[in-house]
């Protein structure tokens, strides 16, 4: 199992296009993604699921990832959050 968190920049949180990037990504993956954000835990493959979370700026998220292609699904992860 692989942990990482981040700190969300964009004032609009984890909104449609980085929550549809997202789940492109992580929908190519076959471990376990799961994101949470303040005591909320959404399933890191389903877009409505992690627009749910309903992050702003400076939230903090954590990925917890599992699986057999975890470090691959990570890096993708942080594609998508490093932008």
């Amino acid at each position: 199992m692989i942990e990482r968190r981040f700190i969300l920049k964009d004032e609009m949180g984890l909104h449609a296009r980085p929550a549809a990037m997202l789940m492109m990504k992580m929908r190519k993956v076959h471990s376990s993604v799961k994101i949470s954000c303040k005591g909320e835990i959404a399933d890191g493959k389903d877009v409505m699921d992690i627009m749910s979370l309903h992050t702003v700026a400076g939230d903090e998220v954590v990925f917890c990832i599992e699986g057999p292609d975890e470090e691959e699904a990570m890096k993708a992860v942080e594609s998508v959050m490093n932008l």
